[in-house]
């Protein structure tokens, strides 16, 4: 799935005032006296290469130039039917100056108010101008279409994806994925069928973790008469244009990811996808999985294996892992990389420093009374403090009192121009509700120690400073960056084995070194030899963390195409 977003949201100062010199020069001298009927004749946005342009649409928070006659001293302006501030310095007879607002601000659109109308409206003694106008919500996306096969005219076909809501248009076009991405165009290219019937199922709005309004979408469509076998759908809204694949058979499957790559022993590894239609095996390593032995939702986007002892791959088997359907297979690279592991507690893999107060080495035969399993060994760091705690219950590892290093993935595995955005320090974590509060209350101290002990990156990578710099061994007020213990898509599960992960690039020195903007290369060359995972709490309120570990390792996740 491909999206083309046709606005931008760049805010120059220099384009700013290029868009007020546009106001001024498109006017003649009589315009200029004011006090008359004010008029819009355009909207310009403060993008340089499109200074000149006029546009009906704008992106939440962009700041925009309206562009007329007799607008000076406006009395009013409203976006929506709802006043919006502007700077009265920067209003002239031609131009007034204003941010459009935000959802996230309680600014309303109207595809979720019909009252409200899509329009700028100025104000002035003079009298009232009108522009349509339309503000846009967060970028549509396709995820997934589902209906029964061989697929057929007057078929209903479910629509799932986010955002798909003041819909312009929609139609299939016998133009295929490969076509549209990789072919520059203004129009889909391409012969078209017009949807002409289809429902609104579902539109639930809702923030996401990123404090950003999206809406979860469900259309309805009933298929056209369509002459061509494969080519793909293609929805057109406000915001942007999308599309999907679309096969009259069962089409290609399509992984978009796994919930962890290294999965416990009693826990589901799950696999989401789409086209996962009469899934004929599942394959990794030396394991071949038939369709007894996992179950495929019935909106066949998910593969849920019950994880277990005898379905760990053997090392030196390969790490790809692959779903074959009929229409093809799908496969993740990057799956159970043994090479990648730094800590799993088992004998003889790593040497415990042996610093105090140490966390506890736990394993199946001494924890039956912990309603959880694992697969061996692992830690758990189960610790009270009453405040302003710098130094606490840790987990401490070194490969060996010789300083070589643990053995890292080779660049066959990642390569050596990774970014250290995409290589991440990963561990299965299992979190006994944790309460970490607010701002530095508490959170998990990481470090990692190259060969020789030369450089001790550390990432407090939970917690940013009130200057926007993160905390390195000084204190400094601050709040998270990022969800305690998250997992890639930026949960917080409790009570259960996940991934947790934090990038490579957030590891930093005392002496200002850092990972962040180097490269797995410049990693590996450098080698780790220690790490170090350890309660703090920089607040004087007491605090009790009570997490466990397993398989502490190097992960490569490549960027999303």
């Amino acid at each position: 799935m491909n999206k083309i977003i046709k606005y931008n949201r760049g805010v120059l100062m220099t384009a700013l005032l290029a868009v007020i010199a546009l106001g001024f020069t498109a006017c003649s001298d009589s315009d200029s006296s004011g006090g008359g009927q004010p008029e819009i004749t355009g909207v310009r946005v403060c993008d340089p290469e499109k200074a000149d342009s006029l546009f009906t649409k704008s992106a939440q928070g962009q700041t925009i130039a309206i562009i007329g006659h007799n607008l000076g001293g406006a009395k009013a302006v409203y976006i929506n039917d709802q006043k919006v501030g502007f700077s009265s310095t920067m209003n002239t007879d031609h131009s007034i100056i204003v941010k459009v607002p935000s959802e996230s601000d309680g600014f309303q659109l109207t595809a979720f108010n019909s009252d409200l109308k899509d329009e700028i409206r100025v104000e002035t003694d003079g009298g009232v101008a009108t522009y349509a106008f339309k503000v846009l919500g967060a970028g549509p996306v396709i995820q997934r279409i589902q209906g029964s096969y061989p697929r057929k005219t007057g078929d209903i076909l479910n629509v799932y994806g986010l955002n798909l809501y003041s819909i312009e248009d929609m139609y299939f076009t016998d133009a295929t994925e490969e076509e549209l991405s990789t072919t520059k165009w203004e129009v889909v290219p391409g012969n078209r069928v017009q949807v002409t019937d289809y429902i609104v199922e579902k539109q639930d709005r809702y923030l996401n973790s990123n404090q950003s309004y999206e809406v979860s979408s469900q259309l309805a469509l009933t298929t056209p008469d369509l002459p061509f076998d494969e080519g793909c759908l293609v929805i057109e809204c406000a915001a942007g244009i999308v599309y999907i694949p679309y096969t009259k058979v069962p089409g290609k499957p399509v992984i978009t990811s796994i919930n962890t790559d290294m999965p416990i022993p009693g826990t589901d590894l799950i696999i989401k996808g789409r086209e996962f239609v009469q899934v004929e095996s599942v394959t990794y390593g030396d394991i071949t999985l038939g369709p007894d032995d996992f179950t495929v939702a019935e909106s066949e986007d998910q593969i849920t294996i019950a994880f277990t002892e005898d379905l760990k791959p053997s090392a030196g088997f390969g790490t790809t892992l692959t779903v074959t359907t009929p229409g093809g297979t799908a496969s993740q690279d990057y799956f159970y990389v043994t090479d990648g592991i730094i800590l799993n507690f088992e004998d003889g893999f790593a040497t415990d420093n042996g610093w105090g107060p140490n966390g506890t080495l736990m394993s199946e035969a001494t924890s039956e009374s912990i309603p959880y399993t694992s697969d061996g060994k692992f830690w758990r760091i189960k610790s009270t403090d009453g405040g302003w705690n710098w130094w606490a219950t840790m987990c401490y590892f070194r490969k060996d009192w010789s300083g070589n290093s643990f053995s890292l993935p080779g660049f066959d595995l990642i390569p050596a121009s990774t970014s250290t955005d995409d290589v991440y320090l990963a561990m299965e974590v299992w979190d006994n509700n944790t309460d970490f509060g607010g701002a530095q209350y508490p959170f998990l101290h990481y470090q990692i120690q190259t060969i020789g002990d030369a450089k001790a990156y550390c990432a407090f990578a939970l917690v940013v400073g009130g200057d926007g710099s993160k905390n390195v061994g000084n204190w400094v007020d601050g709040d998270y960056v990022e969800k305690p213990l998250r997992a890639i898509d930026d949960t917080q599960p409790k009570e259960k084995w996940y991934r947790h992960v934090v990038k490579l690039s957030s590891f930093q020195t005392t002496d200002g070194s850092t990972w962040a903007g180097k490269t797995y290369g410049d990693v590996k060359a450098e080698g780790i030899n220690q790490i170090r995972l350890m309660h703090m709490n920089w607040t004087g309120t007491p605090s009790t963390m009570d997490i466990m570990f397993d398989n502490v390792r190097i992960l490569y996740v490549p960027a999303a195409k």
